[in-house]
């Protein structure tokens, strides 16, 4: 199974970022993604709003997670943008502050749901979910997920 910290490092995380709506915010998602792992653009963003028209991704606690699978994709792929101001969301009560962005091998579809059960875990989580918001740096917020992890791996084990 991947791990988040696995798939998120300092280059797909994205902190302070603005946007005036959730279609541009999956526009910025898909073109990030798309120079990050040199994938088709218009690919990701397809697949990324098929996804949303399907229902909302939104998790809660101010995290939507948009995701799709992708053909022709070798592994996981992942992007993290928490915005500068929160985004009104018109579908939930709740204005979105970050979004987890996730593509997956077309064919993955338990590790698909493996990583959004950890997505889920680490940001239901109230005292890791504050330690994210107040992460001011790359740097910081990628060593909370670090840290998540390596004590996740250790409850596993025990």
């Amino acid at each position: 199974m991947i791990k988040l910290c696995a798939l998120l490092k300092p280059d797909n995380i994205l902190l302070g970022i603005s946007a005036s709506s959730k279609k541009r915010i999956l526009e910025l998602g898909a073109q990030t993604l798309s120079l990050l792992y040199h994938l088709d653009k218009k690919a990701i963003f397809d697949g990324l709003n098929a996804r949303e028209r399907l229902g909302s991704t939104y998790l809660g606690y101010g995290l939507a997670v948009p995701h799709c699978r992708m053909k022709d994709l070798d592994q996981p792929r992942a992007l993290f943008i928490r915005l500068n101001d929160r985004l009104e969301n018109n579908t939930e009560s709740e204005p979105i502050e970050a979004f987890f962005f996730l593509l997956v091998p077309e064919e993955e579809t338990d590790e698909h749901l493996q990583i959004l059960a950890q997505i889920s875990e680490i940001f239901s989580d109230k005292q890791e979910r504050e330690k994210l918001k107040e992460a001011s740096t790359v740097a910081e917020f990628a060593e909370v997920i670090n840290q998540w992890c390596a004590q996740h791996s250790d409850d596993k084990e025990k």
